[in-house]
């Protein structure tokens, strides 16, 4: 084998390396899952928190089911479509427009044996992957702050975190140290979260025990995510971008994380 054939070869591996193609495949048994309504701005989404003994995961309900119908067959694509096309609409009303918000295409993946968070993102037809340890936030708890949220007496717990100040509310009935995002490590489950005076705010409105999905990695459309460092691609969301129909530079939204 030549040089030249040798440096193809090695090019060639490199990038297959880099690249994590996964079908959608089950994970394991979920024990939880936990359904949060979410603002930001003149945005909402709806997120699933579901947690199985070894693994857990956080998506978008309506992005997934958007690609689930977009990748499953004509009939399933043509609703999709119609309820694109309809939510763009003059005529179109509030509860038709389609849901979402700056993290509204990423999953997130806990892997508790290991330590690891992944998280897969896909923007603007490209798709992402990074991987990290499972994010730690030093907490100040206050036990004198009470609310109840779906029935459940809850505290506030405040921690500055990846260039944002959290106010959250955790339950010690449900003994889950675990929350929507990257939050966690509360003597008990996170029932609700706002950031920077409700930059974005996230609020439980369903919890299921009995009759839930398994935890389930998600990829409907076979994409291939390339691999990144966290740091990388957070200049990725955060830079400005180009709307190449009018030629115009706008910033990006404000990106939930910062640093």
């Amino acid at each position: 084998m030549n040089m030249k054939h040798t440096f193809l070869f090695i090019l060639s591996l490199c990038l297959t390396l880099n690249v994590n193609a996964q079908e959608t495949h089950v994970i394991e048994p979920a024990i939880l899952e936990v359904r949060y309504d979410s603002w930001q701005k003149d945005c909402s989404d709806s997120y699933i928190l579901r947690t199985g003994k070894t693994a857990n995961q956080f998506f978008s309900y309506y992005q997934n089911r958007t690609d689930s119908l977009l990748n499953t067959d004509d009939t399933t694509m043509d609703i999709a479509l119609n309820e694109f096309f309809a939510s763009v609409s003059k005529e179109a009303g509030k509860s038709e427009q389609l849901k979402g918000s700056t993290i509204s295409r990423e999953k997130l993946y806990q892997y508790v044996k290991t330590g690891k968070l992944a998280l897969y993102s896909g923007y603007s037809d490209a798709y992402y992957t990074y991987e990290e340890d499972i994010p730690q936030q030093e907490w100040t708890i206050n036990m004198d702050s009470v609310m109840t949220i779906l029935g459940l007496e809850c505290h506030k717990a405040t921690t500055k975190f990846r260039g944002r100040v959290w106010d959250v509310w955790f339950t010690e009935e449900i003994p889950v140290s675990l929350g929507p995002w990257k939050l966690g490590g509360l003597p008990g489950l996170i029932l609700k979260a706002t950031a920077d005076s409700d930059f974005i705010r996230l609020t439980a409105i369903n919890i299921k025990k009995d009759g839930i999905n398994p935890v389930t990695f998600y990829n409907w459309g076979d994409e291939k995510y390339y691999h990144m460092t966290r740091e990388k691609f957070l200049k990725y969301k955060n830079r400005p971008r180009t709307i190449p129909r009018v030629n115009k530079v706008l910033p990006a939204e404000p990106y939930i994380e910062l640093e």
